[in-house]
Parts: structure tokens; sequence; C-alpha cells
């Protein structure tokens, strides 16, 4: 079987990635302008996704996640959740990576933050961690009261833990 194309596949290609890159450099997003997905199916897609890893289904909320990011990937609540799929199948040093990119985009939430926390803490980072939750502290207002209160007890455990460390190593 033969596939007959107007132009060579390397010029393709590069049309294709020059399309894209305009699309994405001009604020556009996959989903509407090349998947042609609508704002309502995302949704529905989130709804799936929160659903699977509401129910410990992680690597299948993983894939919707991953779906929906690349659809729209301006969304914070898809990097969020996709960070969140990522923390819980313990890829830690990608879920960090999703988990700063929420924080770039919503700056004044600091759960991102509080779940970078985290991450960082499994990934044995203990100072970079508590200096995250001190930032998690900082920016905890009234609404966000049990946050601050998990980022107070979490943070009182790896100041506790470096200390530990520190008199182990003999430099405390």
């Amino acid at each position: 079987m033969t596939i007959r194309t107007e132009q060579p596949v390397d010029a393709q290609a590069h049309a294709l990635y020059d399309a894209v890159a305009g699309l994405l450099q001009s604020g556009g997003t996959l989903g509407d302008d090349c998947w042609g997905t609508t704002a309502e199916e995302r949704e529905a897609l989130y709804r799936v996704g929160h659903g699977l890893y509401e129910h410990g289904k992680y690597s299948d909320a993983f894939k919707v996640f991953s779906l929906l990011v690349m659809q729209d990937h301006l969304e914070p609540r898809y990097v969020f959740g996709l960070g969140c799929a990522c923390q819980m199948l313990g890829r830690y040093s990608d879920a960090l990576q999703h988990y700063m990119a929420v924080a770039v985009a919503c700056v004044d939430d600091p759960l991102p933050i509080f779940h970078a926390a985290e991450c960082l803490i499994a990934m044995s980072h203990l100072s970079e961690a508590s200096d995250s939750l001190a930032l998690v502290l900082e920016h905890c207002s009234d609404e966000h009261s049990a946050l601050y209160t998990r980022a107070k007890a979490l943070q009182q455990k790896v100041l506790a833990a470096q200390q530990q460390s520190g008199a182990q190593d003999g430099t405390v």
C-alpha cells in the first residue's frame, strides 16, 4: 500500500511544527484548535479522571490527566490532577514539575506548594521541603486554615528529621 502525499514527509512535518508552534505562541491550546474537543468534553474527562483518582486508580487517572494536559496545558486543574497522579505513582520528580507549573499559574493557592513539599520529602530533599513548607505557611489565608495546620505539622516533622540527620552526621 502506498500513501501519496503532495509534499515530502519532511516538509509536512515542518509545516505541522510551524502551525502548532504558532498556535501555542499565540496562546492557543491543542484541545479546541487541533483535537476539536469542546470545553464540555474536557470537563467530562476531568470528572472521569478525578473519579479514577478518588477510587485509587492512579495509573488510569494519570492517563486521563495526561490527555487533558495535552489538550489544554493552560488549565491548572488538569496540570494539578496530573501532578497528583504522578505523586501517587511515586513519580515525585514529575509531580514536582507539574505542581510548580500550577504554583506559578495560581500564585494565591498554597496547595500545589504543599504537595511539592511532600514530593521533596519523598525525594529526601529535606531542606528544600522545609523552605517550601515555610512558603506555604506564609501564603495560607483564613480559608486555608486546615492546610496551615497540616503544613505546620509536616514542617515540624521535617525539622526534627533534619536535626536527627545532622546529629547522626556529627554536624549538630
